[in-house]
């Protein structure tokens, strides 16, 4: 048995939190799943409960060392995609399941799709059958598919889910694959310098003191910072070391990670881009939970998971609140102070006009493609700074180094 602590809602959208003792996390979000509950997070409690802890970790370690690869986004996105297909070509679940399922058989998705089929066979619903599978799903995917089976749309559901998946995904690659360059370029930069200031110049020192020549200001200085590297550059790197571990240390803490996730939302370094990020996956989120029939108070509870940013998380619980005590999404969302005017915009002239799922997904396209625009800016003029620094700065080390020798030829004739 373990100690699992979880958080969830109900139907009215109030926060539930707790422990359970039960025998594993399928088992945890079954037992929330009768109760009506939507859970939001759990995980197992660090103190084990009626175990040795020796024993509670070797466990574990054996647990993690057997574990299955576990169903990646992508492939999520796609088994929903296919889920959403079957049943919109007049499919039943059950049949729907068996046919995906055969088609990744022996695979960490063929097996997630067997339990959920031999869930709804066994006389459960698809949402309970995905809340007692074990796979970690999105804390709005439950949610929605809940409200899809009750509605009786579940295939538009799922293509709905389907489509928020595969956005988050495409805007994830999108970050990553414009930090590539400039982080290979950022590497090249400080390994050429840690090769030229340790390696390279300690050998023209020799050549300079055999020729007691009086030498360039420049000269010596890149000597000096030469021969400090060669000398104490392991010491350099293990203060570094010792740096990088406290600070990451310090990001983890409560204080230290809202702290910094404030000043990535408000530095001008910044551009603003955290927060058009985290607010149009926010709102497109939102947008899908209202559009399957979702109240506004737990849709925005629901799609708080989509949020990592401390800070902007902070100002959404405060929004829901707002909303809760019968302020409109708008307002709510522009006393927050942190999310972007467009989004406010946006929920304001939803409301207005009885059309707030469709204006909120215009309100997460707009913020995207500005987001994209926004990193594209940056990575244009990251680029070009990056390069012309490296080579300033690797000119000046090799100009010190031909002053010298030009001095040393001019003593010598």
């Amino acid at each position: 048995m373990g100690l699992f602590r979880y958080e969830a809602i109900d139907n009215a959208g109030v926060s539930r939190s707790g422990s359970l003792e039960l025998p594993s996390r399928a088992a945890v979000l079954e037992q929330l799943s009768r109760q009506g509950l939507v859970p939001l997070d759990v995980r197992e409690s660090k103190v084990a409960s009626g175990l040795d802890l020796g024993a509670s970790r070797r466990a574990t370690f054996r647990n993690a060392l057997n574990a299955e690869a576990p169903v990646t986004p992508f492939e999520l996105a796609n088994l929903t995609q296919s889920w959403a297909a079957l049943l919109m070509a007049g499919l039943t679940i059950d049949r729907a399941l068996t046919i995906s399922g055969n088609l990744g058989a022996r695979t960490p998705v063929g097996r997630f799709v067997e339990d959920v089929g031999k869930a709804v066979r066994g006389g459960k619903t698809f949402a309970q059958g995905l809340a007692t599978s074990g796979v970690s799903l999105p804390p709005y995917y439950l949610s929605m598919v809940e409200a899809g089976e009750l509605g009786g749309s579940l295939g538009e559901t799922l293509a709905r889910i389907a489509t928020l998946l595969q956005q988050q995904l495409q805007l994830r690659e999108r970050v990553r694959s414009a930090l590539v360059y400039p982080v290979i370029l950022a590497s090249v930069v400080l390994l050429t310098l840690i090769i030229l200031l340790g390696f390279v110049l300690p050998r023209f020192e020799l050549l300079f003191a055999e020729s007691q020549a009086t030498l360039p200001w420049m000269t010596r200085l890149v000597l000096a910072a030469g021969r400090a590297v060669a000398d104490y550059g392991w010491m350099a790197a293990i203060i570094l070391g010792v740096v990088g571990v406290l600070a990451y240390r310090w990001w983890h803490t409560a204080a230290g990670r809202e702290r910094w996730d404030r000043w990535m939302l408000k530095s001008r370094l910044t551009m603003g881009l955290p927060a058009s990020l985290q607010s149009a996956r926010l709102l497109r989120t939102l947008s899908a939970l209202l559009a399957n029939g979702v109240p506004v108070p737990v849709a925005m509870r629901v799609a708080r998971g989509t949020v990592s940013n401390t800070a902007l998380l902070a100002a959404l619980d405060g929004a829901t609140q707002r909303v809760k005590a019968g302020e409109t999404l708008a307002t709510a969302l522009e006393k927050g102070r942190l999310f972007p005017p467009a989004a406010v915009q946006m929920a304001r002239v939803g409301e207005e006009t009885g059309q707030l799922d469709a204006l909120l997904l215009s309100a997460a396209t707009v913020l995207e493609q500005e987001s994209q625009k926004l990193l594209d800016r940056m990575l244009s003029l990251m680029v070009p700074l990056l390069t012309v620094g490296m080579g300033l700065v690797v000119a000046a080390l090799i100009g010190s180094v031909l002053i010298g020798l030009l001095s040393i030829n001019d003593l010598a004739a």
